[in-house]
């Protein structure tokens, strides 16, 4: 597993990457994996965000 970068590794996405090395995938699959997995992580995130701001306006209007 490659992908090591300043953040930490989301658990769910480390438990991919193990499963990913026991059926022996190569490095490429293991890359498409992971930014598709950071990829839904962000997105899960940034709609979770908006939906905080959208109740908070409510409460402030």
């Amino acid at each position: 597993m490659g992908f090591h970068s300043q953040k930490p590794i989301h658990p769910t996405i480390r438990k991919c990457m193990q499963h990913l090395d026991v059926i022996k995938a190569d490095d490429k699959t293991k890359q498409i994996v992971y930014m598709y997995m950071e990829t839904l992580l962000r997105e899960r995130d940034m709609i979770a965000a908006s939906k905080e701001e959208a109740i908070e306006s409510q409460i402030h209007n």
